[in-house]
């Protein structure tokens, strides 16, 4: 790979709200104040949407004198991105608070030359709070989606104050560009949201997208589509979920191809009101466990999957993990494990009310 002429900088974030506003943070650090990554000078930023397992097809062929990478949780791709990053010589730094990130940071930061920056919080709230530390200080815009981004990721007890339309956006947000993968779009919301002029500005008009017309009005369009079809589907893979102990399972296999499986997950949940674990496969054929719950069970289940050698690549937050499956694992070897892991999970609750 060779250094990239059109920027020095380059910004690697995941697909979502949280990975949108973060980028659109850096974008606004370096681009607009000159503050971050590179210091005193007002960097061009390439932007560049990605999750975990396409981040060697973003960076193919490419290099950066400096990779900024936002809320994009540590697997065996993700390392291998990091090593070819290395080898051109290029600065990284890593804003993460997934558990695969923190884990191994201090290893990433030796073996790669990694800058850190990890927490609990959301990734948007992390860079903020960085930033401001830098001595930025940002627009009522931007505050005001990290806060929207600090409830989607976590609920309302993480924030002071919060605008609840722009939560509704946020959350529009990232369905849209979870179902559409639409990089032009990705761009333009960071863009947008990074901008350092107000909302009423004449200077500042909403996004466009082609034909599409609003950008805002279109995403809002296609989340309320996603949400129907989602719903449909959830409805029907409820009624056909497996009771294995505290938990039910749910095959989507054939019935679930799209992207959204966390989603899908969670709009299961709230119908069968306890714990779930979802299968579906993706085109590529990796088939990927999505666990969701309501009192951290979903990452204490995954913790213990993945150290019987049942998933690889975990991540996720306390109440919903995601990993992929290992290939020699059946289903039928998936449903034993899990009944172990729920009753392990069990074992670690105080009282049996708290896993329901």
């Amino acid at each position: 790979m060779s250094i990239n002429d059109e920027c020095k900088v380059a910004v690697i974030a995941d697909w979502d709200a949280d990975g949108v506003v973060g980028a659109s943070l850096i974008y606004y650090a370096q681009e607009k104040r000159g503050v971050f990554p590179v210091k005193g000078v007002k960097e061009k930023v390439c932007l560049v949407p990605s999750g975990p397992r396409s981040i060697l097809e973003s960076i193919s062929g490419k290099c950066w004198e400096h990779v900024v990478i936002i809320d994009i949780p540590l697997t065996a791709e993700v390392e291998e991105a990091l090593a070819k990053l290395k080898e051109c010589g290029a600065k990284i730094y890593y804003f993460d608070h997934h558990e695969s990130t923190l884990k191994r940071m201090a290893e990433l930061e030796e073996k790669y030359g990694v800058f850190g920056v990890i927490g609990k919080s959301s990734s948007a709230v992390i860079i903020k709070r960085f930033l401001e530390g830098l001595g930025l200080r940002f627009t009522q815009r931007m505050k005001d989606f990290v806060a929207a981004v600090a409830v989607l990721e976590g609920g309302r007890r993480y924030v002071d104050s919060v605008n609840d339309k722009i939560v509704t956006m946020a959350a529009s947000i990232s369905k849209m560009l979870n179902q559409t993968r639409n990089r032009e779009a990705w761009e333009k919301y960071v863009r947008w949201i990074g901008n350092p002029l107000p909302f009423e500005s004449p200077g500042i008009k909403l996004p466009k997208l082609g034909e599409k017309g609003n950008l805002l009005e279109y995403g809002a369009e296609v989340s309320e589509r996603a949400d129907k079809e989602l719903k449909e589907a959830a409805v029907k893979l409820a009624m056909s979920a497996e009771n294995l102990g505290y938990i039910k399972f749910v095959d989507a296999r054939d019935e679930w191809r799209k992207r959204g499986s966390s989603a899908l997950a969670s709009a299961i949940y709230k119908i069968v009101n306890m714990p779930v674990a979802v299968v579906v496969e993706k085109s590529d054929g990796a088939r990927l466990l999505v666990i969701r719950s309501g009192h951290g069970e979903a990452r204490i289940i995954m913790d213990y999957l993945y150290e019987q050698g049942v998933v690889i690549d975990k991540g996720g937050h306390r109440n919903i993990a995601v990993a992929r499956l290992s290939d020699a694992i059946t289903i039928r070897r998936l449903k034993e494990e899990l009944r172990r892991a729920v009753i392990y999970a069990f074992r670690k609750r105080s009282s049996p009310k708290d896993i329901l």
